[in-house]
This record gives structure tokens, sequence and C-alpha cells, in this order.
């Protein structure tokens, strides 16, 4: 793909993720003024400390910040990698792809679904799922397949971690009468699916620290893509503001951390 195509898919994408970022608001705004959001009920385990408290509004938050991360960050790329060969950027707007499928669980209380079952329910169940697959797969691509040798397959690579993600999400089981505390449903091999995103994530560092060492680039890239990877986590699992704070701030600062040493490294190389 040429600098110009992929500038063009990202600037696709930066509309499309506003669009997405507008509807989002518009449809929470007219089921909150009309009085149709259904509210969840917080888990057993409750905290008295109001940081450490299930909080439905930390939940929401957490949503519309991930929303609104994605067109910032797209943007952010858009206008800094336009002239770069970075092939690093398809592969993270992979990622931001993944938190797009993401923000669709706020449509469970938005539309009342909680306690019920219906087709609507089922979707939703399987983009969160299918974000959960997404987001350590194109991270660990973003590492492995964006030197040189893999240029000339790189849209083809970002077309497999997605179809793969949705594949799997699809076919595995989901549990509609089980809705954890940040709105996402229960599936079948919950234990399977975590431990593959903590292998993958791992191998992902890992292959990053190797990779810098051998370029002599700054491991601060690599500090920055684990700050990234659990800030991200802690965002995408809390429901108390404690966890909301932490991972926001976790994930906007490992993003800024990663993309400047990323950018850098390309000034260098061009």
């Amino acid at each position: 793909m040429t600098i110009r195509s992929r500038n063009r898919v990202n600037f696709i994408f930066l509309i499309l993720s506003a669009l997405i970022l507008l509807l989002n608001i518009g449809e929470f705004c007219y089921h909150f003024f009309t009085n149709n959001i259904t509210y969840p009920l917080p888990p057993d385990s409750n905290s008295n400390f109001f940081l450490f408290r299930y909080s439905f509004w930390s939940i929401i938050a957490s949503i519309f910040m991930i929303n609104i991360y994605v067109v910032v960050t797209s943007y952010i790329i858009f206008r800094t990698f336009e002239k770069t060969q970075a092939t690093e950027v398809l592969f993270f707007l992979v990622f931001l792809t993944s938190l797009l499928f993401d923000t669709s669980r706020l449509y469970v209380p938005v539309y009342g679904l909680v306690g019920s079952y219906s087709d609507t329910l089922i979707h939703i169940g399987n983009l969160t799922l299918a974000a959960r697959l997404l987001a350590p797969i194109s991270l660990f691509a973003l590492t492995a397949f964006s030197g040189e040798s893999f240029r000339q397959q790189t849209e083809q690579n970002c077309l497999i971690a997605i179809l793969v993600s949705i594949f799997f999400a699809i076919f595995l089981p989901l549990n509609t009468t089980v809705i954890r505390p940040n709105l996402c449903l229960s599936y079948g091999f919950t234990k399977a699916v975590h431990i593959f995103s903590i292998i993958t994530s791992i191998i992902s560092v890992i292959t990053l620290f190797i990779h810098n060492n051998n370029n002599d680039f700054s491991q601060l890239n690599t500090l920055g893509f684990i700050m990234l990877i659990i800030g991200y986590n802690t965002l995408f699992s809390c429901y108390n503001f404690a966890a909301f704070i932490v991972g926001l701030g976790v994930f906007a600062s490992g993003t800024a951390l990663y993309l400047t040493k990323l950018h850098q490294h390309y000034l260098w190389i061009d």
C-alpha cells in the first residue's frame, strides 16, 4: 500500500470513528432524557469507598473516552505519520477498530437489553468479544509484521487479524443471561480467551523489545507499548472511578509515549 492510499484509509477511518462517536452520544442522550436507560444491578462485592464502589457512570465514561480516544488518536496518526513509511500505522488502526467494536456495549443499557434475550444483544456480545480478541492480535501483528520484509503483506495481515477475531467471536458461545459489571456478555472459554490475550501481549512486548534492541532504538517505545496495553485492559474492564482514572491516565500516557518515539524513529530513518 502506498503512503497516499494509507492516508486515505486513515482519513476515512477518522471520519467513521467521529460519526460513531456522534451517533453514540446522540443515542445515549436521547434515551437518557426520555428515561429509557436500563441500569444493571451492581455486583455483590461492592466497596463503601466511592472511588472503588461500583458506578454505572464510570462504565459509560470509559466507553465514551474509548470512543474519543479513537477519534483523537486516529487524527494524530493522520497528521503525524502522513509522510512516513510507518507500516505500524495500519496495524494501529486495526487496534483502534477493536476499540470501536467495544463501544457497542453502550447499547446494552440504552436499548434496555439487561436481563433480556434478543438478536441485538447477541450481535453486541459478538462485537465486544471480537474486540477482546482483535486488540491483542493487532498489537502482536504490529510488533511482528511491521518490518520491511512484510510490507507487501500489510493489508493482507490486517484483514486476516480482523476476520480471525470475528470468526471466533461468532462461534464462541455467549451467555445472554449473564451481563458482567462492565456491560459485556459472559462467553464460553473465558479463561482460554484471557490466557490467549495475556500470552499474546507478553509475546508482543518481547518482540518489540528485541526489535528495538537490535535496531538501537529507544526502549521508551517499549515502555509506552506496555503502558498502552495495561491502560487499555484497565479501561475496558473498569466499573468504578478508581480503575477509570488509572486506566485512562496510563492508556493516554502510554499511547503518547509510544507514538512519539515511533515518530522519532521514522524521522531518523527518513
